[in-house]
């Protein structure tokens, strides 16, 4: 008997988890889909092409070789307006 009890009490959280998965997804209240998680090995990255990490890629370029450049911030009062 008290095998079973500690199995049942083992088992109980994952039927829990998964009753609770279908009835979430019967639903649609689920808000998790497949392609929000995208394959990424390491030392690599992505695998597949990504649109918006190219764009923030080439933002944060711009920003490192601007402060390579001009190494402050640029400021918008009268002593940084010299006429």
């Amino acid at each position: 008997m008290s095998t079973a009890l500690a199995f049942l009490i083992l088992l109980a959280p994952f039927a829990l988890a998964a009753f609770l998965s279908w009835a979430a997804n019967r639903s649609g209240s689920l808000r998790l889909h497949i392609d929000q998680f995208r394959w990424a090995a390491p030392m690599t990255g992505r695998l597949f092409e990504d649109r918006d990490s190219y764009r923030v890629h080439h933002d944060l370029d711009a920003i490192r070789t601007r402060f390579e450049e001009h190494p402050s911030w640029p400021v918008s009062s009268a002593s940084g307006e010299r006429r």
